[in-house]
């Protein structure tokens, strides 16, 4: 989502630039904050996942490296669809191994002796054979991003629109995307542009998530154990 409100801003900066107005999407604070939050909550997993306080001794910037490394390798094993509890096991076997070699030859030497971490997690575990989740989460957020930047961009030929007719004020339905509208007004020599964004984004982010994911392999998996 950060990714998304970053491409928000450059829209929203380019059309500032080639209009000579000011574009307002959201409030700045409301952004900022919400922003701060997401950061918030990827560092806070990125180190549940890392855990970098259980290594034992040596110094703290080889287990930074060696947290960031398990990190990757965790990602890696989430896109093979290896289940929360797999997914431990091999991070705590991967931390292990690299802090023991770590103290012989040092973090940098050990993380480049395993080798690509994507080809070590795809190793790890027999080809997937549930849903995707790795995949679905990341085409979701992908789906999210496209969907939202069209929206600003209907939202600036609105503005676009507004400003060559000489309409000081115009609060339009965007009936291409349900849900969606759009708030235009001069202020002063420039103008600024609201948007209500609607459910329609994320229904499109779910939906690219479902078939992505295929959740409706969990279906077949339990038709295949044996009772």
């Amino acid at each position: 989502m950060s990714t998304a409100l970053t491409a928000l801003s450059a829209l929203a900066a380019t059309a500032a630039d080639a209009t000579s107005g000011s574009v307002e999407i959201g409030g700045t604070v409301a952004d900022l904050v919400f922003v701060a939050v997401v950061l918030t909550a990827i560092a806070g997993t990125v180190l549940a996942i890392a855990r970098p306080w259980e290594l034992r001794g040596g110094r703290f910037v080889d287990k930074i490296r060696v947290g960031e490394a398990v990190s990757s390798y965790d990602f890696w094993l989430s896109l093979r669809g290896v289940t929360g509890r797999r997914r431990r096991e091999l991070r705590a076997e991967l931390r292990a191994n690299l802090w023991e070699a770590t103290q012989r030859v040092g973090a940098k030497e050990a993380i480049a002796a395993v080798g690509p971490l994507r080809t070590l997690a795809f190793d790890s575990v027999p080809e997937r054979r549930g849903p995707r989740w790795g995949y679905g989460v990341a085409a979701g957020f992908v789906a999210l991003e496209v969907f939202l930047m069209v929206q600003v961009f209907l939202a600036t030929v609105v503005a676009d629109t507004a400003q060559a007719a000489g309409v000081p004020r115009v609060d339009v339905a965007v009936t291409l995307v349900p849900g969606m509208g759009v708030q235009y007004e001069e202020v002063g020599e420039g103008f600024s542009v609201g948007t209500d964004f609607g459910p329609a984004c994320l229904v499109v982010a779910l939906v690219a998530f479902v078939l992505v994911a295929q959740p409706w392999r969990l279906l077949h998996r339990r038709s295949a154990v044996p009772a």
